[in-house]
């Protein structure tokens, strides 16, 4: 129950988890695109809050390592220094000494605003007291000092500017109602009242490079560049010792946690374990699309389920996972659909009534990770395939792994839709009418089609070597098919039994990449990613062909025309951004930037806009005003390329 959380800056930015009893740490698994400096832990969501110098970001990410999240993609000026969350008001505050100014931004990505931009010289530390709405903060400029503001920036205070030279840590003692801080210029560790009176030296180490500090219980815990470990002093000064093994090189950020100890008002009853809203099923392994070996993942690692006890009721929880329904759905035993003895087996003796919506719910806390059991006994289940009930899903195309995917848009669980044949799949898209899925294949040089469960596999057309069919679109109205070629530099379309090919488009061609249509209109939209990047359109004869934009674009992958709002939706690998248009290329508006991302596919439904992002290793939902980044299903991906969507009646 009680952690404490370490960031290594000279080791890339890697955080750790080290248990405060045993002082065992491990690292928490991260995409390695990112190189935290700073960061804070938010107890009632079980969510890490960090900088990213590099790529200017404030970002979250799950404590499993999963589910990162932008907040803010700041400007090229930023230069991040620390965070500090709120978990009562649901806050962020950060300190950025390149634009010196301090910051604050609602936990969601809402309501950011600048708190202080006065008078700031090298902000660096933040503390916060949620009761009184109180930030404070140290700044290591030309005139070092420690100061006070209330969360609008109004009732600034000078709290202490004598006697510092590098205050770069500061943190605040809810139990003592006092502020500790850290002097790597002066060697020494202080403490103060929260109006700057009664400051008195904790502790003077003249060979010390203080950086962080954390109060907990009777201790202080601190971070020192030239010590390779934990330290750790009491409250008085005494008892100077280092905590868990050597090994660190630069740890510049520590939080000490324990549940129900701390910020007051911040309760969490258990330790946050198991999260069901990061727990994913996915079938493998021999079978069709509806069954298969069962796996399981969680934080951050797939692993199988042992089959003592198990039996049709939980089948019947795994198959709603998946979407598939609970009815007739058959519980398999002993590896009958094969196994993977390269993965740890998560749960033994699950325990259903049937009745439950996520196999979370059927197992305890701590029953995760223990069994008696070897992979000749994984389970598996067997579920009802019906087209006509299945749930709302998103459907993606990973060239990397080699597969399409059918993912449950309520859960993030999955399944490959199998094929006999395939190998870079890029394009796709689904006709609701007939239950089929149509994809490009580049690798294979085809255009294909396959029922929802993998059957009635057929090859559409047969393209030339130096096809690359990277976009596929279909109208399931008029029973046609458009791609795009940027190995022939053509536009194509074709009934979707392959016949009746006709060429929409094939001068001043470049890099042709995504198609969407205006099915109402007969218009299609496409992008060139080639030496001048545009986005054009013309009437399906070809007729009538414009170029919307031709500026502010790199490598525009994807795009998606929205018949609700009629508009045209695009993202760019290049620019990294997603971005929003009128049909006529006019009122052109940044939804959502993200100096991390590798778009690549997009799709939009009535409420939310979902992209492929090859460095998330997954599929992203925003709002449509960009708000709300959150992924679908586990980043445990490839490299997906097109989506798409379906809704049930629409």
């Amino acid at each position: 129950d009680n952690i404490i959380f370490l960031l290594d800056t000279g080791l890339g930015g890697v955080i750790f988890r080290m248990d405060l009893n045993t002082q065992s740490y491990v690292p928490i698994p991260m995409n390695s695109l990112y190189t935290p400096t700073a960061f804070d832990y938010d107890p009632t969501d079980g969510r890490i809050y960090f900088v990213d110098y590099r790529l200017r970001q404030l970002m979250s990410v799950h404590f499993s390592g999963t589910d990162v999240r932008e907040l803010k993609q700041l400007d090229a000026n930023a230069d991040l220094e620390k965070i500090q969350v709120d978990p009562i008001n649901r806050k962020l505050f950060y300190a950025d000494t390149g634009n010196n100014l301090i910051g604050s931004i609602n936990l969601d990505g809402t309501g950011y605003r600048v708190v202080v931009n006065q008078s700031l010289d090298e902000p660096r530390d933040l503390a916060l007291v949620p009761a009184t709405q109180t930030i404070y903060w140290t700044d290591w400029g030309t005139s070092p000092k420690i100061e006070k503001a209330s969360y609008d920036g109004s009732n600034r205070q000078t709290l202490a500017s004598t006697g510092l030279k590098w205050p770069n840590g500061l943190a605040y003692d809810y139990e003592e109602n006092r502020l500790y801080f850290v002097d790597a210029g002066t060697h020494k560790i202080e403490a103060m009242q929260p109006d700057g009176s009664s400051r008195s030296v904790i502790l003077t180490d003249s060979s010390a490079h203080f950086f962080a500090v954390s109060p907990y219980h009777q201790y202080l815990y601190y971070t020192d560049w030239n010590q390779h470990t934990v330290m750790r002093v009491n409250k008085d000064g005494s008892g100077k010792t280092n905590i868990g093994p050597t090994g660190f090189r630069q740890l510049a950020d520590i939080r000490v946690h324990k549940y129900g100890y701390g910020m007051p008002g911040v309760v969490t009853p258990s330790p946050i374990v198991v999260d069901e809203s990061h727990i994913f099923v996915r079938l493998v392994g021999r079978g069709d699309h509806n069954e298969g070996l069962v796996e399981v993942y969680i934080n951050g690692e797939w692993g199988t389920i042992c089959d003592d006890m198990w039996d049709d009721r939980e089948a019947k929880v795994v198959c709603e996972m998946l979407g598939f329904g609970k009815t007739n759905a058959k519980a398999v035993s002993r590896a009958y659909y094969g196994t993977d003895n390269s993965i740890i087996i998560f749960l033994d003796d699950v325990n259903c009534t049937g009745e439950e919506s996520h196999i979370a719910q059927c197992t305890k806390i701590g029953d995760w990770g223990l069994h008696n059991c070897d992979h000749r006994e994984d389970a598996g289940v067997n579920c009802t395939f019906d087209v006509t009930t299945i749930r709302d899903f998103v459907l993606v195309a990973d060239s990397y792994i080699q597969e399409i995917y059918r993912m449950d848009l309520e859960t993030g669980s999955y399944s490959a839709i199998p094929q006999y044949s395939v190998n870079t799949p890029i394009g796709i898209d689904y006709d609701p009418l007939t239950h089929t899925v149509f994809y490009s294949d580049v690798g294979l040089h085809l255009i294909k089609s396959t029922d929802l469960d993998g059957n009635n596999e057929k090859i559409l057309k047969r393209l030339n070597s130096v096809a690359i069919p990277d976009g596929l679109v279909i109208d399931v109205q008029n029973r046609l098919i458009f791609y795009s070629d940027t190995g022939n530099d053509v536009i194509v379309k074709m009934n979707m039994d392959g016949t009746g090919v006709v060429n929409v488009t094939n001068t001043n061609l470049d890099e042709p990449r995504a198609v969407t249509l205006d099915v109402a209109n007969q218009v299609i939209y496409w992008t060139d990613w080639g030496a001048h990047p545009k986005i054009e359109k013309s009437n399906y004869d070809g007729s009538n062909r414009q170029t919307l934009i031709d500026s502010g674009l790199k490598f525009p992958n994807g795009l998606v025309y929205d018949g609700t709002t009629n508009k045209l939706y695009l993202c760019d690998a290049g620019t990294n951004k997603i971005e929003v248009m009128d049909t006529n290329g006019q009122n052109r508006q940044l939804i959502f930037q993200d100096a991390g991302a590798h778009f690549f596919g997009i799709d939009v439904d009535s409420q939310y806009i979902y992209v492929s992002d090859w460095t998330k290793d997954g599929v992203i939902r925003l709002n449509k005003d960009g708000s709300g980044e959150t992924p679908v299903g586990p980043p445990s991906f490839g490299k997906l390329n097109g989506i798409s969507l379906y809704h049930q009646g629409g």
